[in-house]
């Protein structure tokens, strides 16, 4: 494991590579939020990445400007800031690791992945996936006090979390119809139907709005991130196999 430093038009992102013996390919994990960080939910992350350099696959992981230990903070960052970003890895990755790009993205990382489909990767696999951030748990930030606050300050903190007016302003105005239009290449979904977080109707509409092969897979009483031991056996079994095929 080697650790890195990449810059962005945001500031210095933390990043972590997975070298494997074999070359098949990198996964890029983009990791959802706020609050959230490299390892992704729970460290399903980590625990991905076990089983993928063993088969053969690098792994990078990395905070998000305002997440982690890369620069800023959790108020900084916005829709624009995880997209300069995503721009940057993208390009560091296809320089640094081995081809196939496999996106991994879990809640708000599908977000990101979904701001530019045109800076495709091969193929993507999306855990509980956020496609529109105004029907997840967002939704009371968006409006009321704490958006007001937001507007007003900069930013609001709720329990120390903390989100900047810019970032939600910008939910609010996004047209997310477009991002469940996923790419036309090989996609992997997987969501649980008890998700308190973000409803597992949004894989559910992007699986039928998309442009190529997606293959789906609701855990029946699942919560956001399928944290449980045998929700994650679920889910490494489907994304192991997934990523042999």
């Amino acid at each position: 494991m080697s650790a890195e430093i990449v810059k962005s038009a945001t500031g210095n992102l933390n990043v972590v590579i997975r070298e494997s013996e074999g070359a098949l390919g990198t996964l890029l994990c983009l990791h959802g939020g706020p609050q959230g960080d490299l390892r992704g939910n729970e460290n399903i992350f980590d625990e991905i990445s076990k089983y993928a350099v063993q088969d053969g696959f690098w792994v990078c992981q990395f905070d998000f400007f305002g997440s982690g230990s890369s620069d800023g903070s959790q108020r900084d960052f916005d829709l624009e800031t995880m997209r300069q970003d995503y721009s940057a890895m993208l390009d560091f990755v296809r320089q640094r690791c081995p081809n196939p790009l496999i996106v991994v993205g879990e809640s708000m990382g599908a977000t990101v992945a979904a701001l530019d489909w045109s800076q495709q990767a091969e193929r993507h696999v999306f855990l509980w996936p956020a496609f529109d951030l105004t029907d997840t748990d967002l939704k009371p930030f968006l409006s009321g006090e704490h958006y007001d606050i937001a507007q007003k300050n900069g930013y609001v903190d709720v329990d120390g979390m903390e989100m900047g007016g810019a970032f939600l302003r910008q939910i609010n105005e996004c047209d997310f119809s477009t991002f469940f239009s996923l790419p036309a290449h090989d996609c992997l979904l997987i969501h649980g139907k008890a998700d308190s977080a973000v409803p597992f109707q949004q894989s559910v509409r992007g699986a039928i709005e998309a442009r190529g092969p997606v293959e789906l897979h609701l855990h029946p009483d699942g919560d956001h991130g399928l944290q449980s031991s045998s929700e994650r056996q679920y889910t490494h079994q489907i994304v192991r196999r997934w990523l042999s095929s």
